[in-house]
């Protein structure tokens, strides 16, 4: 110990003597300490940015899942109100198809006055054996449960929910409440949030010719989606950014390019299977804005350290 601490002072004694040598030493010290303080303030202001945008992407994700359970609560509250309608009730209960058609085309003429064009409301009298219905009906018709998802149908992808009907205790048949799964655009757009929905590729059998036929536009490997539902700005900054760019913001489950921020968020379908991708943000520009509050914070700290950085080496030379 003692003999590392002599060596030290005669190394010391020697740079003394030898001025040149001296102040190149102490000049390489400290340029070498400011580069290390750069990294270290530059490494943690990237830490924060990247534990900030986690937060938001955390925030956005809330956002959506309150959207998803509030349009159940919407539903569950007009269910009641259709229970209430006696004729739907002996409708459903002695399989009257004639005035279950009449009855579902005023309620769904009535939504679409009120500003809810997208609702659709169907029954399937627990007595009618006949007509050919998807295996969730059938399924919930033997289970006798209520049902809340997305589902892919026919004709097109929905927010639904199946809802036991009941006549004096006993199970008459369902009621199905859907909206399509776009509609989630107005809510969240409220808060000048973007959003769009991706369908995966795979669930293309699941819809009708008719439905899907020039309706679909490949926007990033194996997601599609549906053109006129949405801006293209939003999602055609995906494509641009490419598949490599994609994939790294799946694992990290967001990112961020010169215009948005985006959240990604796998949807799953009533059963539990992969449909497609809910995607979220906001421009990176936006006022308010989290991500702009966050990102001028990290260039007004290394402005600041850059700052200090050509300060300390104007005081030395």
């Amino acid at each position: 110990m003692f003999s590392f601490i002599k060596k030290i002072q005669e190394l010391l004694d020697k740079l003394k003597r030898n001025k040149g040598l001296f102040f190149t030493t102490l000049s390489v010290l400290s340029i070498s300490g400011i580069v290390i303080f750069m990294y270290l303030i530059l490494t943690m202001t990237g830490n924060v940015k990247e534990k900030v945008y986690t937060s938001i992407s955390e925030d956005y994700v809330k956002t959506l899942n309150n959207a998803i359970h509030d349009k159940k609560l919407k539903y569950i509250d007009i269910s009641k109100a259709i229970m209430t309608n006696q004729n739907i009730i002996d409708a459903v209960s002695t399989n009257n198809k004639a005035q279950i058609i009449n009855e579902t085309k005023k309620l769904n003429r009535a939504y679409k006055r009120n500003g809810m064009n997208s609702m659709i409301v169907s029954f399937y009298p627990v007595k009618d054996t006949k007509s050919i219905v998807r295996n969730t009906i059938t399924s919930t018709l033997r289970s006798k449960s209520q049902i809340f998802g997305v589902e892919v149908q026919q004709n097109g992808v929905f927010i639904t929910l199946i809802q036991p009907m009941l006549k004096k205790g006993k199970f008459i048949g369902l009621m199905e409440l859907k909206e399509s799964i776009h509609s989630l655009r107005t809510k969240l757009e409220e808060n000048d949030d973007n959003f769009v929905f991706l369908l995966d590729k795979k669930m293309l059998v699941k819809l009708s010719l008719r439905t899907k036929s020039g309706r679909y536009k490949q926007v990033i490997k194996d997601y599609l989606v549906y053109q006129s539902a949405y801006s293209s700005r939003f999602y055609s900054k995906i494509t641009e950014d490419g598949e490599e760019q994609f994939n790294k913001a799946m694992k990290l489950k967001h990112d961020s390019d010169d215009v948005y921020f985006r959240t990604y968020k796998p949807a799953t379908d009533i059963n539990g299977v992969e449909i497609g991708l809910y995607v979220i943000g906001e421009q990176i520009e936006k006022n308010n804005g989290f991500v702009n509050i966050a990102d001028n914070m990290v260039k007004s700290v290394t402005m600041v350290s850059l700052g200090l950085v050509i300060s300390i080496l104007l005081f030395m030379f």
